[in-house]
């Protein structure tokens, strides 16, 4: 009977952040490449440790480098554009009217939050802005105006 091979273990990748050590981990867990961190709890009773430790590392098998390097490469750049968030380059959702105080075509048209977790949120916010959020909301990014 054949010994099997071991398969080696190595850094992947270190964070100063326990947070980010974590998004990393579960990106790559969501893919089903298997991962572990070390030094966690170190980093996580007091951040000064970070650098002496060598942060949060992320462990990975040898032969799973390559997947994971490409499931953590980083997402598009986004954006604040009219029309909401968008990927550097892509076009912005407009309806096509113009702004009917300035005349102007940078208009966003998007819906209003949905009922849901955070809409008490958004409903004290357009209340404070006194810019209540019913249905559809335009926004002109040349002067401002909600409509």
């Amino acid at each position: 009977m054949a010994t099997p091979k071991p398969e080696n273990i190595i850094v992947l990748d270190s964070f100063y952040e326990p947070l980010a050590a974590h998004l990393a981990r579960t990106k790559l867990e969501a893919a089903g490449i298997p991962c572990f961190l070390t030094n966690e709890n170190l980093i996580s009773l007091n951040r000064m440790y970070s650098p002496v430790a060598g942060g949060v590392r992320l462990h990975i098998y040898q032969r799973d480098a390559a997947q994971a390097a490409e499931v953590l490469r980083e997402s598009a750049i986004m954006e604040a554009s009219p029309g909401g968030l968008a990927a550097v380059g892509a076009a912005p959702k407009t309806d096509g009217s113009p702004c009917p105080r300035c005349g102007s075509t940078e208009v966003s048209y998007d819906a209003a939050a949905e009922p849901g977790a955070a809409h008490w949120f958004v409903a004290l916010l357009s209340r404070l802005r006194r810019y209540p959020l019913q249905g559809r909301a335009h926004h002109c990014f040349n002067c401002g105006l909600n409509y």
